[in-house]
């Protein structure tokens, strides 16, 4: 019984270092990748849309970001390759963290 309790109240911390270590990688991945490509930087580009919005953009394999941005050849090029679909979880939970109605201030050096 103590070990279920024990269990249930550090579980809830393990999830926020995770949630906050995806954020951080997706954030890398921004700075390095998408960063050069559109030359926004990381704090302006996610306070372009709200939560919800960017929830709709990552809908079917980021259908709403290719076409937000089609006409930047370069990054919708770069939206249909494998190495996007390996980092998209990452740039998701980044631009949901410090979304527009989020109250976390992005701390990007870009």
């Amino acid at each position: 019984m103590l070990r279920k309790i024990l269990l249930l109240t550090i579980l809830p911390f393990f999830l926020f270092a995770y949630n906050e270590a995806n954020v951080a990688k997706g954030q890398t991945y921004y700075k390095f990748i998408i960063y050069p490509i559109l030359n926004i930087k990381g704090d302006e580009f996610t306070k372009l849309y709200t939560k919800k919005q960017w929830e709709e953009l990552f809908l079917n394999n980021a259908q709403g970001l290719k076409q937000k941005y089609s006409s930047n050849k370069k990054f919708c090029q770069f939206l249909d390759t494998e190495k996007f679909e390996t980092i998209q979880p990452y740039l998701k939970s980044f631009v949901l963290y410090y979304a527009k109605d989020s109250k976390v201030v992005a701390q990007c050096s870009e």
